[in-house]
């Protein structure tokens, strides 16, 4: 008789690891993305939305994808020191998105904003907004569902806001 052990799992071992790994996927499928916006972008995308609410308005989903494409404008322009919907190379918001690879936009808008100021920057430049009868149409506009929100600041100490307004 042969002493020797096998060093193959038992198949029994294979179907509950496969089971486990079945149960993961539709458990994080149902549960919906994990990623969530913290800190100043968090406080942002609040802001916006309290005021959409106020208004009967239905709030915007938070897209990672399109707060890459903020935070990777709002960086730019704290870099190169400008303020501006088209950066230096001539990329506006579309273009933009168009590049990150983001599909099914079918309306698409962009708040810029900067704040100096002593105190809440956030609800300052939310008042900003408000206070702009362009920016105020985007955070208003009710066919918008989705936006991604960018906050960086500046190394002379300014707060620079994006925020990405899509329909989809």
């Amino acid at each position: 008789m042969d002493k020797r052990r096998s060093l193959t799992p038992p198949p029994s071992l294979y179907s509950a690891v496969g089971f486990l790994c079945g149960m993961a996927l539709v458990i994080s499928a149902a549960a919906g993305p994990l990623w969530s916006l913290v800190g100043s972008e968090a406080e942002l995308m609040k802001g916006v939305n309290e005021v959409r609410r106020e208004r009967h308005l239905k709030p915007l989903s938070s897209s990672p994808e399109l707060a890459r494409v903020a935070q990777a404008h709002a960086r730019d322009m704290a870099q190169q020191d400008y303020l501006s919907h088209v950066n230096p190379k001539g990329e506006d918001p579309l273009a933009r998105v168009r590049a990150a690879g983001i599909e099914g936009v079918k309306l698409l808008a962009e708040n810029i904003g900067s704040s100096s100021k002593s105190g809440d920057r956030i609800a300052s430049i939310i008042q900003e907004w408000l206070a702009s009868p362009v920016h105020r149409e985007n955070v208003l506009n009710p066919a918008f569902n989705t936006t991604g929100v960018a906050i960086v600041e500046t190394a002379d100490g300014k707060t620079l806001a994006v925020q990405l307004y899509a329909t989809f």
